[in-house]
């Protein structure tokens, strides 16, 4: 007669034989959310902590002696928000305002600062590695432009709109300088 020390030795080594082992170790793919937008025919994203709100584009109060591609302010619930043009902030033309063209709006410390872009595009979801070093920026958006999201459909320019509303354009508004 087996002891019951025994019995216990052989139902573990049966449990061991007929388990199905402890489940996989697996990494969980890490995601960021940004903001797609169409500027001109370009397409790109923002992190979605560099945007505070999208709008319609509003009335625009122009400003007297102000560069061409600042196109006023708005009252934005109280608080006056500077308006620029994208594309001619980098010196590429202008954006044209149709019903498709919306105010990205960016915080820079206490105040914000609104681009007009071609189009919203909404959020996009990616995987933090499907970020990849861009190089082949546009001389006007070098500066902005380090990366990219590649998806298997198409690829995304990351524009970093804190160097850009950081950069020395942004400041010299006035037509006179």
């Amino acid at each position: 007669m087996p002891t019951p020390f025994t019995q216990l030795k052989s139902l573990e080594t049966l449990a061991h034989q007929r388990s199905v082992g402890m489940p996989q170790r697996e990494e969980v793919a890490q995601y960021w959310t940004a903001l797609a937008y169409r500027v001109g025919n370009e397409t790109f994203v923002s992190p979605l902590e560099q945007v505070a709100e999208i709008l319609p584009v509003p009335e625009v109060t122009r400003l007297p002696l102000a560069q061409s591609w600042v196109l006023g302010v708005i009252n934005r619930r109280g608080e006056l928000t500077p308006v620029y043009d994208f594309l001619g902030l980098i010196g590429r033309g202008t954006v044209g305002t149709d019903s498709r063209a919306r105010l990205l709006v960016a915080r820079l410390g206490t105040w914000s600062l609104a681009l007009v872009v071609s189009e919203s595009l909404g959020l996009r979801h990616f995987q933090v590695d499907a970020r990849r070093p861009y190089d082949e920026a546009a001389v006007e958006l070098k500066d902005y432009v380090f990366e990219e999201v590649i998806e298997p459909w198409r690829s995304w320019k990351i524009l970093d709109l804190q160097k850009l509303l950081h950069g020395e354009a942004v400041l010299a508004v006035s037509a006179l300088a």
